[in-house]
């Protein structure tokens, strides 16, 4: 499975999912990801940790940039063709509740000043 879910706390104390995320992501991966974060996770801030050479399919980035994104979400990756694909991906989608980093501390300090 390409996801994998953590329930955690920030060291502010404020509760966000830690999603793992490797190998290659198809429609039904995604599906399951939207239902997860517009049903149990709804609101929680959000920290992707994404493989270095994890893919998308087409129809998944386009179910996946159909998400209503309302919490803030913090990706990392170190993977520089991973950072270029979802930056494409979320361009226009996210606006300022969508950043990513290279670097999961400093993503996860990111995500604890953030306003849910």
């Amino acid at each position: 499975m390409p996801f994998r879910y953590e329930e955690l706390v920030t060291p502010m104390g404020r509760p966000y999912v830690r999603v793992h995320v490797s190998g290659d992501i198809d429609l039904r991966d995604a599906e399951e990801y939207v239902a997860r974060f517009e049903g149990a996770y709804q609101r929680r801030r959000v920290l992707s940790v994404v493989a270095s050479g994890t893919e998308y399919s087409a129809k998944a980035r386009k179910h996946l940039l159909a998400m209503r994104e309302s919490s803030p979400h913090a990706t990392v990756t170190t993977s520089a063709l991973v950072r270029a694909a979802i930056h494409l991906m979320t361009r226009s989608a996210a606006g300022g509740t969508y950043r990513v980093f290279t670097d999961e501390p400093e993503a996860l300090a990111w995500l604890d000043d953030q306003e849910a």
